[in-house]
């Protein structure tokens, strides 16, 4: 059974997370965050780092962003710098950033330069 932390609607967790787990975030996050599927629920809020293999946005992210696979769905927000494989943005969906960056292309460029 695939286990899912769940921080709720009235809870707000400040510091540091790593694990091989998903989580599901309805209240706040403030710090850094490492772990396996990152879902901002539409009443979700996290400011800070995160580095996630999925991340799935409904609600609001202020920060700095390393994954795989980033899905900004229609209500959600994400404002920071991004690097990312596969990016979805749903109709609606809002991307406020200075840096978004493909790290496939990143990885690419840098075997170019090598040869």
């Amino acid at each position: 059974m695939k286990q899912i932390i769940r921080i709720t609607k009235d809870s707000f967790f400040k510091g540091v997370y790593s694990g091989l787990e998903d989580l599901e975030l309805y209240g706040s996050f403030e710090g850094s965050l490492n772990v396996k599927t990152l879902y901002v629920k539409k009443c979700g809020m996290f400011i800070g780092y995160v580095s996630a293999e999925n991340i799935v946005v409904e609600g609001e992210m202020n920060a700095d962003i390393q994954t795989e696979n980033l899905h900004l769905k229609s209500t959600g927000v994400v404002d920071g710098d991004v690097m990312y494989r596969n990016i979805v943005i749903d109709s609606g969906g809002m991307l406020k950033s200075l840096m978004v960056q493909n790290i496939s292309k990143m990885n690419n460029l840098i075997k170019v330069k090598k040869n």
